[in-house]
């Protein structure tokens, strides 16, 4: 019975850790990775300049990708309610001449480790419940300013040993497209994400859906000088679950680069449906091909705010 409570207790904080357009089942779907695009306001679906943290964000954007790279991202999602909660992302981005970009990522989450008892409340042994979600990536230009992608990842689903009959997996996929005007340095994007079927547990009547989501949004830069940049970005995200069209959120953010190496960003993060509305904030360092990220976003408003760190380095 403890370790049900504590489960219960921890999922219920996730559910007000991650934005309430999600909708759905495998929640780790629905986190962002990139701490930049946490740091402005959660949006990232028109940004075209950062080869660590496209491809989750809109994998349209691999076709205007020149160089490898590779990220690490990662967060604790419910701090003070339970610390060992934690989010971890990994992709390669690998550019291949004359075809556009490919990837490979990694999504893990862990909800952390439970204590398993017998009908007499003795242990018997520990469980870390989780979810998992390996994906490949590829987007190519077919027009020199517009570029598609498409990404196909496997869900696990794990709340139980499989004796308690808590295990699910499926598939999802997403489509994406961006379409850049190079004289106005604007772009638009859009990402059709989690389509695939509905996840089961034990009865597959019941099935959940994944967490399907539309998401459209813009990246402008106004000023660009050889030592400081002004990026602006707008996101919006609508639920395409059935039954959850009022489930939607507005993101806004912008950064100021320095001379390449500093950066300094701010955005506000609307979902009413998630009773989340706040400021996003954070900063980012390079160091030749290195770079470091932090971000920080608000959740709802009985939780405190939740954190992003990402490594990513470009070859």
């Amino acid at each position: 019975m403890r370790h049900t409570l504590r489960l219960a207790a921890i999922l219920l904080g996730l559910s007000f850790a991650v934005n309430a357009w999600a909708q759905g089942t495998a929640r780790s779907l629905d986190i962002q990775p990139g701490a930049r695009q946490v740091a402005m306001g959660a949006a990232g679906v028109a940004l075209a300049d950062d080869p660590t943290g496209v491809a989750w964000w809109n994998p349209a954007v691999l076709g205007f990708v020149g160089r490898p790279a590779v990220e690490l991202t990662y967060s604790q999602l419910v701090p003070g309610l339970a610390d060992d909660v934690t989010y971890n992302f990994m992709n390669y981005i690998q550019p291949v001449q004359g075809w556009g970009s490919f990837g490979v990522g990694l999504l893990y989450l862990s909800y952390g480790n439970i204590d398993l008892t017998n009908g007499s409340g003795v242990q018997v042994g520990n469980y870390t419940p989780h979810e998992v979600s390996p994906a490949l990536y590829y987007g190519t230009q077919i027009l020199p300013d517009f570029a598609v992608g498409a990404s196909v990842k496997y869900v696990r689903v794990d709340l139980a040993p499989s004796s308690y009959q808590g295990t699910g997996s499926t598939f999802g996929f997403d489509l994406g497209a961006l379409y850049k005007i190079p004289a106005a340095r604007l772009n638009f994007g859009m990402n059709v994400q989690n389509l695939g079927p509905s996840l089961a547990f034990i009865d597959e009547d019941k099935a959940d859906p994944l967490s399907r989501n539309l998401k459209i949004g813009a990246a402008w830069v106004p000023i660009t000088r050889k030592d400081f940049t002004v990026t602006l970005v707008e996101d919006f995200n609508q639920s395409l679950v059935p039954g959850s069209s009022t489930f939607r959120t507005y993101n806004h953010g912008a950064e100021v680069a320095v001379i390449q190496r500093l950066a300094g960003r701010i955005g506000w993060v609307s979902d009413p449906s998630g009773d989340i509305s706040g400021l996003s904030y954070g900063l980012g360092v390079s160091l030749s091909n290195l770079v470091l990220d932090w971000g920080s976003m608000p959740q709802a408003r009985t939780l405190p705010t939740v954190t992003r760190i990402t490594l990513g380095y470009r070859f």
